[in-house]
Formats: C-alpha cells, structure tokens, sequence
C-alpha cells in the first residue's frame, strides 16, 4: 500500500465518490494517521464523518466531523468549519435529534447566505428540510426541498436536484400524497441511475417501493424493495438497509404474511439498536404490535402504548400521530388491522 498520505487521501475519496464507502475508511484512516500538515488532518476527520455516516455509525460519525469542526476553526477555514457543523447536523437528524440539528442548520445557512455560498445554501437548506420532516413539520419541509431543488437546478447540479426529489417524495407520502410521491421517486432514480449513484439508486428504489405500499400496490412494491436491498448491501448502509427491512415487513403484513413480516421486522429492529436509530425502533413497536394484537390484544396493546412513550420523548410529530391512530384503531376498529403507516 502506498504510503504517501495525500496519495491515500486521493484514493479514499474516489472509493466514496463510487460509494464504496466501507473500503474508503482504511484508506482516510491511513492518510490521517501519516498527514504532517493540519489541513489534511482535517479534510480526513471531515470525509471520516461523511463516511461513518453513510454507514450508520453515527457516534464515530459527529466525532469525525466535530474533531474536523475542531481543526477548522484553529486554522481559521471557517466554511469548512461551518461545514462540519451541517455535517453534525445531518448525523444527529439520522438518529431522531432534529433539536439539535436544526440550530446547526440555522446557524450554517446564517453564514452561507451573508457570504453568498449558493451551494451551502442549497445543501443545508435541503438538510434542514429533512430535520423539518423529522419533527413532523412536513409543510416546512416541503418548502425547504423545493426551495433547495430550484437553488441546485439554477447551478445545473442534477445530482443536488435527485436528493430533494427524495426529499420531497419521503415528505409527500407522509403528507398523503403517495401519487407525487411516486413521481418524485421515480425521477430521482432515472437521475441517480444516470450517474450510477448506487446510494442515490437505493434510496430512490426504496422510495419508489413505499409510494408503490402506500397505493395499496404490496406485491409491486415487493420487487423495488427487493432491488433496493440489492444496492445497500453494496455500500454496508446499516440504518437505510434496516428502513427498507421495514417496508418490506409492511408490506408483507399487509399481504397476510405476518411471518415473513416479523422476520423483517426483527432484522430491522437488530440494526436500528446496533446504530442506535430510536425513530426506526418506533416503527418497528408499532408493526410489531400490530402482529401481536392478532394473538394477545394486551399484548399488541402494551407494544402500541409502549411505541407512543417512545415518539412521545422524542417528540416525533409524525410518530406520535401513527402511534395514537395504532391505539385507537385497536381500541375501536381492530377489524381494520393492520394499518399501512407510511
């Protein structure tokens, strides 16, 4: 292996670049290790925290990232400072913690727009659009994803427009807008595929699968899932993987097969501790307790009860909502069990 750092760096970048991001870790370990001069140091701790988070690892993730923060601000680069920050930002809003993240955002775009950097502008306002969704605040973050998308398409970055297509196609179905969710998704993938994105084309492929659920198309939905699956595997995407476990499991539950649904659920339970994503642990409650409800309604019930403290603490807007109409459609209706949660 070679053994020059910013030969190291190169390569580990080109790795990530690809989406090979499990290779690319060595590689700017290595670099940061040997760098001499503090500016390398930095971007290592930087692309460090993009990696991890990629992967799910989002404890060594905002690490990465704050020690890059660190770094920046002694040597006075104060964008990639603010960078690092946008950075913390989005590894706090994959595990749930959009308090926290928001402010970061905030505080980013503040500067971004003093110092007209039109693409921090785009991409933090895209972040926080997805912090907003998050919360629940889904008419914030359909206006922050749209705002984002023009600023990308006016720079001709049709990557930057394929990311706030999945925005707004995960923020329209939520919504109740699973038609438009459908075609934000789709556009995207061709977007992603065209650039052989293989992140982006999972993402996509999973969105696609869920607006797809959400029209009552489980049998379709199964094969997008199934080629969404196929392109995580690739990347080693644990906390992706595991939301794709989910709808799957959905799915599946809406079909009637409830083993194989469980099977996706129990998997996707296991990833969703291992990168400590409490949001997906709510999820996986309420479809499990739904499964239950059908053998014990106690049971089911404590589960669905159980789910609605969690979001509660976490003040998911979203989460709380399905929670409640769990409970209430087990209380009420159980003959219209089992609910498909977008």
């Amino acid at each position: 292996m070679a053994t020059d750092p910013y030969i190291l760096f190169e390569k580990a970048e080109k790795k990530r670049a690809s989406s090979r991001f499990l290779e690319a870790i060595p590689l700017y370990l290595t670099s940061k290790k040997l760098a001499k001069d503090t500016g390398l140091k930095t971007a290592c701790h930087f692309s460090l925290g993009d990696v991890y988070r990629m992967v799910g690892d989002f404890e060594r993730s905002i690490r990465s990232y704050r020690a890059a923060h660190d770094l920046a601000v002694k040597s006075k680069d104060v964008r990639l400072a603010l960078d690092s920050m946008v950075g913390q930002g989005l590894a706090l809003r994959a595990t749930g913690n959009f308090k926290e993240a928001i402010p970061l955002f905030d505080k980013s775009l503040r500067w971004y727009r003093l110092h007209d950097d039109t693409e921090g502008v785009a991409f933090t306002l895209w972040a926080r659009a997805g912090a907003y969704r998050i919360k629940g605040d889904l008419a914030s973050a359909l206006k922050g994803f749209k705002e984002s998308q023009k600023i990308f398409a006016r720079m001709r970055d049709k990557s930057g427009v394929g990311y706030c297509f999945t925005g707004l196609g995960g923020a329209s179905r939520v919504a109740g807008r699973p038609l438009d969710s459908y075609k934000y998704y789709i556009e995207a993938n061709r977007i992603f595929r065209t650039f052989k994105d293989t992140f982006g084309t999972a993402y996509s492929y999973c969105g696609v699968a869920n607006s797809m659920r959400m029209r009552d198309d489980f049998k379709g939905s199964l094969a997008y899932f199934r080629k969404a699956k196929t392109n995580y595997r690739k990347i080693g995407d644990k906390v992706s993987y595991a939301y794709t476990l989910w709808g799957e499991g959905s799915a599946y539950q809406m079909l009637g097969k409830n083993s194989l649904a469980a099977k996706d659920f129990r998997e996707a339970e296991k990833l969703f501790k291992i990168t400590k994503d409490r949001r997906g642990l709510v999820y996986c409650l309420l479809s499990v307790s739904q499964i239950e409800f059908a053998k014990d309604p106690k049971k089911g019930i404590r589960l669905a009860k159980e789910a609605l403290r969690k979001a509660l603490s976490l003040n998911l807007g979203v989460e709380i909502r399905y929670a409640k109409k769990v409970l209430e459609t087990m209380s009420k209706h159980p003959e219209k069990l089992p609910l498909n949660l977008a």
